[in-house]
């Protein structure tokens, strides 16, 4: 069996229609992020921070708010 789900806070959160007894061992694969996703979340990057001021002070912390976002994003289209 294969089951998709998501790291939060070090738990890997599996959808609720998972249901695995415990103590059953089982195997993780760690998915990289492909090309195709980074280019589509650094196009989605492009342009958020136009009519902020301060972005070349503070463009770590827009940086770190967008991929936030693109979190979040992600988790509600699967869910």
């Amino acid at each position: 069996m294969t089951f998709k789900g998501v790291v939060k806070n070090g738990v890997i959160i599996l959808p609720e229609k998972v249901k695995l007894p415990d103590g059953l061992e089982v195997e993780v694969r760690v998915k990289r992020p492909s090309k195709k996703d980074w280019e589509k979340f650094m196009t989605n990057c492009v342009g958020i921070a136009d009519d902020v001021p301060d972005v070349s002070r503070h463009h770590h912390r827009y940086f770190a708010e967008a991929v936030k976002g693109h979190v979040c994003a992600k988790k509600k289209r699967t869910h």
